[in-house]
């Protein structure tokens, strides 16, 4: 097996990342909209009404009633609601909300605005918030009425959904809520998004491939940019380069392929690992 690593700053690594766990609110229903989450109403009136819990991330919905025999365990819509603290420390830089897990259908909302939804409860994936804030903060009236932060609503459904896997044969619970750590993240303008490594190794475990794609954000004004790749081998000796400037930023690119003679693989005993950089 041939294994190679990448080694650049992913989201969940990102020196500007904060995770929001505290001053989270919870209620353990469904909602009519998003402006039930948001309507400015005091304490006492009808309109207060479904009452909203205190609770940290993450945060999980079927934290006991999963674990309990002798009831079912609730399958639905929950809502998380927060105000936050922005403060993107680049020009014209990017402000993402990160996931690292949330169960099982998520959608996620800017003030009244939706600006994404994720279906799957196992993997990481992100929402860009940048221009849905810009767009919260013209209204001056209504954003001044929150001092400064902006606010942030979650709706995640657990929902039994015979069309998703697992089906209702899984031996185990579907889990609801913002169960995994949830980061607020600042990139710049111009950043990596992602890189795609396919390595590959003939019959005769001779000659291994490798070809890279990679992926690159520019909400910047730049028209290039240079991108630098090293491969290393199991001893961090660099066995091949490539330096060239970027011109085109959209999907993913094939920026380099690249052979080794007589590869070492990857074993348990003899665990061999090249890496990207």
């Amino acid at each position: 097996m041939l294994v190679i690593s990448i080694s650049m700053c992913t989201l969940a690594q990102q020196p500007n990342k904060i995770r929001l766990t505290e001053n989270w609110k919870f209620v353990r229903t469904d909602l009519g909209g998003v402006w039930e989450a948001v309507r400015p109403v005091k304490d006492g009136n009808p309109e207060s009404v479904p009452l909203w819990e205190k609770v940290s991330l993450p945060h999980c919905f079927n934290a006991t009633d999963a674990v309990d025999p002798d009831v079912n365990y609730y399958q639905g819509s929950g809502w998380y609601t927060n105000q936050i603290e922005v403060k993107n420390p680049y020009t014209d830089g990017r402000t993402i909300l990160h996931f690292e897990g949330a169960g099982q259908k998520t959608d996620v909302y800017v003030y009244t605005t939706k600006v994404g939804s994720h279906v799957g409860g196992y993997d990481e994936w992100s929402v860009d918030i940048t221009d849905a804030i810009k767009s919260f903060q013209k209204n001056k009236k209504i954003a001044d009425s929150y001092k400064g932060k902006i606010p942030v609503e979650i709706r995640c459904d657990n929902t039994r959904d015979l069309e998703m896997l697992p089906s209702n044969l899984s031996d185990f619970n579907v889990y609801g809520g913002i169960y995994r750590y949830l980061n607020l993240v600042y990139q710049p303008a111009l950043a990596l998004e992602s890189v795609h490594l396919y390595p590959t190794v003939d019959s005769k475990s001779a000659l291994g491939k490798l070809n890279v794609g990679v992926s690159i954000s520019n909400k910047s004004a730049l028209a290039t940019a240079k991108l630098k790749l090293e491969i290393l081998d199991a001893k961090g000796i660099v066995i091949a380069t490539k330096e060239q400037e970027i011109t085109r930023f959209e999907g993913e690119q094939s920026f380099f392929s690249t052979t080794v003679k007589k590869p070492k693989l990857w074993s348990p005993k003899q665990p061999n690992l090249y890496s990207c950089r």
